[in-house]
Formats: structure tokens, sequence, C-alpha cells
């Protein structure tokens, strides 16, 4: 529900549980956590597209001027995802899902918010805004977090949309973005089944929820609430994943 409501994926807040409570292999907890993720986002893109509220509308026009690089960036991170060593992919995740809450806990901080009804297509066409679509992408499929957290600020901060479209625009731009990294990874067979279908139910139900609701939060709180958790996720990874790495780099 907090994920669809304020821009958020949830992927990330599900690995940890997968991982660490219920020991499921790194691969498989991404991929189920990116999995639990895709139907959410797709969900909650869904009850966005129904309500069509004139305060949550999705931004058709930067979902598509955005879409075709963040999949390119999908492309190379599930590429980096399947050959990358375990112990690699462990850190990278950790210093990504930090570094975003970081950034997102700096955002609160500056509270700037957006006031157009339609993103600036000039601001998303920059050449270094494009690099960041790729990216978004490529952290996205390789660590589960990357593509909403990284294009809500790009779509509210840069481009100047409103923040409940913001929100709306950047889960929509997640779950197409899931689809592609979860065809890849049933391909591959990461996805635990068995947890996927206790975890759908409550993403279901959070889905019809949060947009919603999503007019009566503060975006600055949400932001600030996704940012703590998910820092601290982050620096347990990298802090649980650091003696493997020395080895592998200096052995």
């Amino acid at each position: 529900m907090l994920a669809t409501s304020s821009g958020f994926s949830g992927s990330v807040l599900f690995q940890p549980v997968f991982y660490f409570i219920l020991k499921i292999p790194l691969a498989q907890s991404i991929a189920t956590g990116i999995a639990t993720e895709t139907i959410g986002m797709t969900w909650g893109a869904l009850n966005y597209a129904f309500i069509n509220d004139e305060k949550t509308r999705i931004d058709r026009k930067a979902i598509k001027s955005s879409f075709p690089f963040i999949i390119i960036g999908v492309l190379a991170g599930i590429f980096f995802f399947v050959y990358a060593p375990k112990p690699i992919l462990r850190f990278t995740v950790g210093i990504v899902i930090a570094g975003i809450a970081l950034y997102q806990l700096w955002l609160a901080g500056e509270n700037k918010l957006g006031t157009s009804d339609q993103a600036d297509p000039k601001i998303l066409s920059k050449p270094f805004n494009r690099i960041y679509q790729v990216f978004s992408g490529a952290f996205s499929a390789s660590t589960g977090t990357g593509v909403a957290e990284m294009n809500q600020p790009l779509l509210e901060e840069r481009a100047g949309l409103k923040t409940l479209k913001a929100n709306a625009t950047a889960i929509c731009l997640e779950a197409i973005a899931d689809w592609t990294i979860t065809f890849a990874n049933i391909k591959l067979g990461n996805i635990r089944y068995d947890i996927l279908v206790f975890t759908v139910t409550g993403v279901l139900v959070g889905g019809v929820i949060g947009p919603r609701v999503a007019k009566y939060f503060n975006p600055r709180i949400t932001k600030t609430i996704f940012g703590i958790a998910v820092c601290s996720i982050g620096f347990i990874y990298m802090i649980t994943s650091w003696p493997a790495v020395t080895k592998i780099l200096f052995s």
C-alpha cells in the first residue's frame, strides 16, 4: 500500500525477509521479490488508470519517452544479475539501495515539489537523464530497486511533474520494466512460487488501497519512512557481504 501510494517499488522490503529470515538463495530472493513487486505495481498502475483522478493521473507521454531507455538498462541489468559473482551481487544490491535511499532522504529534506500536469519532455530527453533512465532499469533488474525510486524524482524534481502524478507514473514505469525482468527470471528458474503465492495476496490488496489513499499521504513523510528503512537494509547487505567480497577482490 505504501509503495503504490508513494512511488516506490516494494521488492526491496521483501528481499531481506526472503534472504536473511527464510534463507532463500540471493538470486531467488531478488527474483521472487521482483515477481511480487511486478504483480503489486501492475495492479497499482491499473488502479491509478481505473480511478482516473485528476490529482493522480498517469503521464502517458512521459512513459512513452522514458520506457525505451529503461528497457535498455533492464537488459544490461539482467546480464549482470546472471553472471556476477553472488557476493559482488549482494554488495552491489547494498550499495545501490542504500544510495537510492539516501538520495530519497535528501529529496525529502529539500521538499521540492513539481507543479506541472505534464513532465517537461525536453528535460526527460537530455543526454544525462537518458543515461540516468538506463541505469534505473539496470539497477531494477540486478537489485530489485531502481526504476520507481529513480524516475519519480526525475519526473518531479527535474521535469516538474506534480508529486502524485509523478508517483503514479513511476509506478507504471516500474510495472512495465518488472514484467521484462520477471519473464527473464521465469526463464532462468529463479522464482520461488511457493513463496510468491503468499506474498501476492498482500500486494493485491495494497495495490487497490494505495492509489486511493495516495492523495491523503504527505509525500515528504513517506519518502522519509522508506528512505530510512531501505537505507538500513542496504547497509546490512554491504556489511554481511564485505568479507566474501574482499576474498574475491584480493585473493
